[in-house]
């Protein structure tokens, strides 16, 4: 009985005292840190963001040059050669030189509406880098939370490997005295395997995870531990109807302000297809030193092109296909954010009944049961086979715990996301 009581003892000692070790060596360094501070790495360091705004300012760059005027163009001309005395580029008075300055007027308010459009454009990419933002964001809170409690399962499954190890070791010697059979060794190793193959998933998921964070965050081979105030991560948030959410939704949805704008444009290009078809006038002067019907003869003129033939009448009308086309676009955009809030709302509240309908106490008490069992088996009440059992819905209950916990707050994010505004905040 003695030796039995000395192997539970060191049992104990090992499932209470257990450490991780799951994958840091593989790491250059190891570095604990907060939603906020992730958040401050991705905003200075997301390459996608970064990209983004260069895009954002080529936009602006155009916006700008759509605001110049056309410049004026000149031409010269300088008789080459004179038959009638034989001289090749006389710049004397036998010599014929022209002088011409032109400038284009656009008319019908060309210039605005292109000056227009191209502000739509520059509108439209920020529209999109916070869009992109929205989505990134999403990405990284979602990680955020799925390394923390990824981190909270292996750490059930390195205490419960670190136990069986240790167990392992004080049967083998029990074993070799006698005291306890060969198949309860083998029977305990055999569930060690099985724990170490669960681990080993657990653990490609993690460092699936570790990479993705690392990519949004800019940073190489660093192997990240969230911190995160559980106690805040629990608090009961109010209740939001739907209805709200919707309303909320159509106004900050980045992607529908996008399909908004894409409709204004086509609707200033079906007015900037119109203006095509009053022709543009170009006005010129010039000066004519021997060719007119007197010397330095000066002139003043207008060019016009004369619409019989060709006003714009294709382009026009597909300009028209295309506004209704965006309108289309636009309908189909809304209904798909109504879609995806009702959809996130209804997650949301299934995640939040199922979590707190969870008694809070449950985990204490399969927590002071399972010291329970350990005595029961040190007093030989039940068999090594009915200890194992009990020690595997241990460890199912508290991962699937974790799991509960991570459900909820992916679909807090994912409402938030499905919104376009944090609607809820844990933080």
């Amino acid at each position: 009985m003695v030796l039995k009581e000395r192997f539970i003892l060191v049992f104990l000692v090992f499932f209470l005292t257990g450490t991780l070790g799951y994958g840091q060596e593989c790491y250059r360094d190891t570095v604990k840190l907060s939603l906020s501070e992730a958040e401050h790495l991705f905003l200075r360091n997301n390459l996608s963001l970064l990209a983004e705004k260069y895009h954002i300012e080529s936009s602006k760059a155009l916006a700008m040059q759509e605001r110049l005027f056309n410049n004026p163009s000149i031409s010269i001309t300088q008789s080459v050669y004179n038959p009638n005395d034989h001289r090749w580029l006389e710049l004397g008075q036998g010599g014929e030189m022209t002088v011409q300055i032109q400038q284009l007027f656009l008319l019908a308010g060309k210039r605005n509406k292109r000056i227009k459009m191209a502000d739509l454009d520059a509108e439209k990419e920020s529209e999109n880098y916070f869009d992109l933002l929205r989505t990134l964001k999403y990405s990284l809170c979602s990680g955020f939370y799925n390394l923390f409690y990824l981190n909270q399962s292996l750490k059930v499954y390195q205490q419960e490997i670190a136990s069986f190890e240790s167990l392992i070791r004080v049967f083998e010697v029990q074993q070799k005295k006698g005291f306890v059979s060969m198949n309860e060794v083998v029977r305990l190793k055999s569930a060690l395997f099985a724990l170490e193959n669960e681990q080993l998933g657990y653990k490609g998921q993690l460092l699936s995870a570790l990479s993705d964070f690392n990519v949004l965050i800019r940073t190489s081979n660093i192997y990240y531990e969230p911190i995160a105030d559980e106690t805040q991560l629990d608090k009961k948030v109010p209740r939001v109807a739907l209805p709200a959410l919707i309303d909320t939704a159509l106004v900050n949805r980045y992607d529908l302000s996008m399909a908004q704008l894409d409709v204004k444009k086509s609707q200033l290009n079906v007015s900037y297809q119109k203006s095509l078809a009053i022709p543009d006038v170009t006005l010129s002067s010039g000066w004519d030193k021997i060719g007119g019907y007197v010397k330095n003869y000066n002139f003043i003129g207008m060019q016009i092109d004369l619409p019989f033939l060709n006003r714009n009448q294709g382009n026009i009308r597909s300009a028209q296909m295309n506004l209704e086309s965006d309108k289309i676009n636009m309908l189909s955009s809304a209904e798909k954010v109504k879609g995806e809030v009702i959809q996130a709302y209804s997650i949301w509240s299934e995640n939040e009944k199922l979590y707190w309908n969870f008694d809070s106490n449950y985990m204490k008490q399969l927590d002071e049961l399972i010291n329970e069992i350990v005595l029961n088996f040190q007093k030989k009440n039940i068999s090594l086979v009915d200890f194992l059992n009990y020690y595997d819905a241990y460890k199912q209950n508290r991962i699937q715990y974790n799991t509960l916990k991570f459900n909820r707050i992916n679909a807090i994010e994912n409402l938030n996301f499905s919104v376009g505004k944090k609607v809820i905040d844990l933080n």
